[in-house]
């Protein structure tokens, strides 16, 4: 269902899902006028909502205006984790000492409600993408930031698909959080890039387990 707040917004959730989700065929086309009518909204935002999708490739725009699904598959998430993997090492090589002790904190904060959302058997996932989004963040790297700020979305969707299958490792996933903090506490940088890492590969692994995901 469609709300009037934040409507775009709703629509490429609602999209992007579907199309990770295999429920359009690799070149099929999106059309502005029926998605409008299938979801009981106007065209503008459906159209604002194809051109993010088009930007996260997901979808692309032909030279006819056609507008066609680019498909999605297993090698898609490893890749994409790849990346992120490489990003947010690479971040937590450069941040500076003093700013992770400004913002120990808050990383502790981020772990603290995980544990609370954990103890009601929920998986928050805007906590844990706040917790990553903030590692990226304290390498002071603009660049940086605007790589992974491009993928966010579409991790936020694979792990509200696979958050079923994740909850019961939920403590363990909590866990690694922690020690990822408290090595970079030590200042055990190598050693922090490698609980991240181990981290993400394991997060790779639910997704592409996760029998919605599986085509």
């Amino acid at each position: 269902m469609i709300t009037k707040t934040n409507i775009a917004s709703q629509i490429v959730d609602h999209l992007r899902k579907d199309i990770i989700l295999g429920k359009y065929q690799k070149g099929e086309a999106l059309v502005e006028t029926a998605l409008s009518h299938e979801l009981g909204v106007s065209r503008g935002p459906v159209r604002e909502a194809i051109g993010k999708l088009v930007a996260e490739n997901l979808l692309e725009k032909h030279s006819n205006g056609r507008t066609a699904v680019i498909g999605f598959e297993q090698k898609d998430i490893e890749n994409l984790y790849d990346t992120r993997i490489l990003l947010e090492t690479h971040a937590l090589g450069q941040i500076d000492p003093e700013i992770f002790s400004a913002n120990k904190d808050r990383l502790l904060l981020y772990i603290q409600q995980m544990e609370e959302a954990d103890y009601y058997k929920q998986r928050d996932i805007e906590i844990d993408l706040a917790f990553h989004h903030l590692l990226v963040r304290m390498a002071d790297n603009n660049s940086l930031m605007h790589l992974w700020s491009a993928q966010r979305d579409i991790f936020r969707t694979l792990i509200d698909i696979t958050s079923e299958a994740a909850l019961k490792d939920q403590e363990e996933i909590i866990r690694q959080h922690k020690d990822i903090v408290h090595a970079l506490g030590k200042d055990e940088v190598q050693q922090a890039q490698q609980l991240l890492a181990t981290h993400l590969r394991q997060a790779c692994e639910y997704c592409c387990n996760s029998k919605e995901l599986k085509k």
